[in-house]
């Protein structure tokens, strides 16, 4: 599980860090889902590399899904799974969908290296005010049509 979750967010769709400082994080929406603080908190956790708190924001059982599915049975896999993310992440959009929120990061240079920047999607489900699920996405889909 450690191994899948380090590939998780470390080779996403590339970008330079020149484009992070030229388009900054946009700051917390007024129009944003009630989640949103939850997912910006454990962000800011998982940044600072404090991944006890990171791991207080998952729900125990909680399905994390990256390149396969698995179940963070306890605290301990709720930590390893944190500490195993290659890159740190800025908030970049947040999407009430309804039943899951989905949120656009920004990557950027982790502590263990191996991130190769970009951003990443991530789907989250919600029960008790913690994830219950976690859901990377691949990359979106090109806009229909033909490419001229």
């Amino acid at each position: 599980m450690v191994l899948i979750a380090a590939l998780a967010l470390a080779g996403c769709n590339s970008g330079s860090e020149d484009e992070a400082a030229t388009n900054p994080v946009p700051p917390p929406g007024r129009d944003e889902p009630s989640q949103a603080k939850t997912i910006r908190d454990w962000s800011r956790a998982l940044n600072d590399e404090r991944y006890g708190r990171a791991a207080s924001f998952f729900a125990k059982g909680a399905i994390v899904e990256q390149a396969r599915v698995s179940r963070l049975a306890d605290r301990a896999a709720a930590i390893a799974f944190n500490r195993s993310l290659p890159c740190k992440a800025d908030v970049t959009d947040i999407d009430d969908e309804g039943d899951t929120v989905l949120v656009a990061f920004r990557l950027r240079g982790g502590p263990r290296g191996g991130c190769q920047g970009g951003s990443a999607r991530v789907r989250f489900k919600f029960r008790g005010g913690k994830f219950s699920e976690w859901r990377q996405l691949g990359a979106p889909d090109a806009p229909p049509g033909e490419v001229i």
